[in-house]
């Protein structure tokens, strides 16, 4: 037996093939057939080797269904054409149906193809799960296959802007966002195009580009990419660095005085800053024009602004420092140079040119010279050099300053007294000064002795000083008096400061006095002037002195304390102070007395006597009279006016122990709000009353109600019986037989 294929070719034994079957038989088999195979195969036997025999068997081969070009997950983009991709093939060829969340898809916006579904234009309502079914009606075969489709969102960027400003050497970020279907790919390029996320300094993360430290020439246009499977989209910012001002140059000088000095400022920054520059210690910087001397020029030198300032004919007051300022949008720097201006020694600061001395009192000459560089000094004595080792003489320091000592005490060997002159020399100069030590004395006699001022007890004097004052001011005077019938030996001595007031008490009247003056400096007293003069006789004392002001505002509105000191009784004892207080008002001529004087006597006072006065009215200008009476008369009166304080009281009140009598007293807050309270209280009672009566309503008609306890059903059975309320002392009811004539009380309420 053997199998002959389409062809007529004898298949052979093996796999695939033929192989027997069983002992009679012969399978053919095949492993992975094509269409080709397809045929009429004949499976033919030789019985004995005579007889033919054969058997035909057609047998048809077909392909399987396959999906060709169909992924599982596809993306679609909004508002383009999108194809959804998938092929199903076999042979025959199967039938194809596409569904979409189970439902069959539309063609009225898609069309659909045998390698899948166009959508013309896509939207969101495109997105879902597509299922593709193909089957073969001629073998029942079928498959089918589920698509996931979305639909992207193209990239597009919505934030980023389109300059950004950077100071050198800060870390910025600046910050690209965009919207679109996830997920989004961000790609920073700088200026040369690379990729920042791969430069060193740079960090990308998710549209934020940070720059860890600007450079100076980081500037440039620098591009945002960003991407999804969608499409992608790119925006550019401009990125302007700018630099602090950083100042480069700023030279000391040193120049000679009226020379000319310029000091130039040199500054770089980004943008080119502006400059500006200051003395030390003043609040407004230097401008052209300012001061005739000082010239401004401001320019430019490449990346370089430069100011220069040109002072002409320096003088001393330019020396010291001067502040350069650089300013521009990064900020602000300052540095400090400085001008030295050299001079010649000046001699102005020497304390003094004239020095007073005496004999036995040292006498120190101080020279100061000003100069630079440091001058030296040196010493003249009557226009011969001071030499060293001359026990006349000490010096001091010999640079900038010096002092010499000069030995007054050993002018009884050879004259000290006279000029001497100071020399300072240095590199630029020399100068000199000279002092004049005079020799001081003791002062002369005064002049005058005038008695300014004579009571019966005391002496003021005027003293006339001295026509020599010995050089020296005159620092005291010295008084010594006795009464001239007593011997020396009751001489007082009184010492007075200059220009003090010269002042004598306790004097006795009608006695003759001597009085011994002289003037004193710091080198001694001079001679004494001598007169004398006889004390006038006893009389009345002198004016009270009232420590109070005048117009002075009392601190209560019904008395007032007025103090005095007591006055020089003038040779008998003061007995009383005599005191009147009256009224006053101003008018066009003065003050006026407006009543009767009230008097009243003080008999017994300490070193300060006071007295009170009370009863007084608030607001009111009072004024008061103080006389001082011995026993030959009254003084002169002392006055003062005072005024008492404005104040809310009620009389009786109480202030500091003192209880007021104010005549004209004034209500205070509290008791008008009494008698507000009052009033309002009588209304109340009476509108209550009114009420009761008239209307059978208020608190009085439900206090009665209450305690009654009547109502109608009470009062109708009460008319029954006979009975009503009975007074309160238990009479007789003497009412009418109708209770409602006589008491309101019973009167039935209407009913609504």
């Amino acid at each position: 037996m053997k199998w002959i294929n389409p062809r007529g070719e004898i298949i052979p034994f093996g796999t695939p093939g033929v192989k027997e079957f069983g002992n009679s038989g012969l399978k053919l088999s095949f492993v992975d057939p094509k269409i080709e195979d397809s045929g009429v195969y004949k499976c033919t036997a030789l019985y004995s080797n005579t007889q033919t025999m054969e058997v035909q068997v057609d047998i048809s081969f077909f392909d399987d269904i396959q999906f060709e070009d169909c992924a599982e997950l596809q993306n679609l983009v909004e508002g383009k054409e999108g194809k959804i991709n998938c092929k199903p093939h076999g042979n025959p060829q199967p039938s194809i149906n596409w569904e979409k969340n189970k439902q069959k898809v539309k063609t009225d916006r898609v069309s659909i193809t045998p390698a899948g579904i166009v959508i013309p234009k896509v939207s969101a309502e495109d997105a879902g799960i597509y299922t593709v079914e193909a089957f073969v009606f001629d073998t029942g075969r079928n498959k089918y296959k589920n698509i996931t489709v979305n639909v992207l969102t193209p990239p597009r960027i919505i934030e980023i802007p389109e300059e950004f400003v950077a100071i050198q050497g800060e870390e910025y970020t600046i910050t690209c966002r965009a919207d679109g279907s996830n997920p989004l790919t961000y790609t920073w390029l700088d200026p040369q195009l690379r990729d920042l996320s791969t430069v060193e300094g740079f960090r990308v993360n998710e549209g934020m580009l940070t720059i860890l430290r600007v450079d100076r020439h980081a500037g440039g246009e620098y591009k945002c990419k960003v991407k999804n499977p969608a499409d992608e989209d790119e925006a550019s910012v401009v990125l302007t660095v700018q630099v602090r001002p950083s100042i480069v140059q700023l030279d000391n000088l040193t120049k000679e005085e009226g020379k000319v000095a310029t000091i130039e400022c040199k500054a770089d920054g980004v943008p080119v800053p502006s400059l500006t520059i200051r003395k030390d210690n003043a609040y407004h910087p230097l401008q052209d024009g300012e001061d005739d001397r000082i010239e401004i020029e401001e320019l430019d030198a490449g990346e370089y602004r430069i100011l220069r300032v040109r002072i002409i004919n320096v003088k001393r007051q330019d020396d010291g420092l001067y502040f350069c300022k650089a300013s521009n949008a990064a900020g602000e720097t300052e540095r400090a140079g400085h001008i030295e201006v050299q001079y010649r020694p000046d001699m102005s600061l020497t304390p003094a040119t004239v020095v007073k001395a005496w004999s036995g009192k040292p006498a120190n000459l101080s020279c100061i010279a000003q100069a630079n560089p440091n001058a030296t000094i040196t010493w003249k004595f009557q226009n011969e050099p001071i030499e060293i080792g001359d026990d006349r003489f000490q010096i001091q320091g010999t640079v900038s300053y010096s002092s010499l000592l000069v030995l007054t005490e050993n002018r009884a060997q050879y004259d000290v007294f006279g000029v001497y002159t100071c020399e300072a020399k240095n590199g630029l100069g020399d100068n000199f000064t000279n002092i004049n030590l005079e020799e001081a004395t003791a002062p002369g006699q005064v002049t005058q002795i005038v008695f300014d001022k004579v009571t019966s007890t005391t002496i003021t004097f005027r003293l006339m000083g001295p026509g020599n004052t010995g050089g020296l001011p005159i620092t005291h005077y010295i008084m010594k008096y006795k009464n001239a019938n007593e011997p020396d030996h009751t001489t007082t001595t009184v010492e007075w400061i200059k220009d003090a007031p010269y002042i004598l008490s306790d004097l006795k009247p009608r006695a003759k006095y001597q009085f011994r003056v002289t003037a004193r400096n710091v080198v001694g007293e001079g001679p004494e002037k001598t007169t004398e003069y006889i004390m006038p006789e006893e009389t009345v004392p002198e004016p009270p002195i009232i420590v109070t002001e005048q117009e002075t505002v009392s601190s209560y509105p019904d008395r007032f304390e007025v103090r005095w000191d007591v006055p020089n009784d003038n040779g008998e004892p003061i007995n009383h102070f005599e005191i009147r207080f009256f009224k006053v008002e101003r008018d066009i001529k003065g003050w006026v007395q407006m009543d009767k004087a009230v008097e009243r006597s003080v008999r017994n006072w300490e070193s300060k006597p006071a007295f009170e006065l009370s009863g007084l009215h608030p607001d009111t200008y009072y004024k008061i009279e103080i006389r001082a009476n011995n026993k030959i008369g009254n003084s002169l009166p002392e006055t003062v006016i005072f005024k008492t304080r404005t104040v809310f009281t009620i009389p009786g009140e109480v202030n500091n122990g003192h209880i007021s009598t104010l005549d004209e007293p004034v209500v205070s807050l509290p008791i008008i709000i009494a008698i507000v309270l009052v009033a309002l209280f009588v209304t109340l009672v009476i509108l209550d009353v009114t009420c009761f009566f008239r209307f059978h309503c208020g608190l009085l008609y439900l206090m009665r109600y209450r305690t009654c306890g009547r109502t109608p059903e009470k009062i109708q059975k009460s008319l029954e019986d006979g009975r009503a309320c009975k007074n309160q002392n238990n009479g007789r009811d003497r009412r009418s037989n109708n209770p409602y004539e006589e008491d309101p009380m019973l009167q039935l309420p209407t009913r609504a």
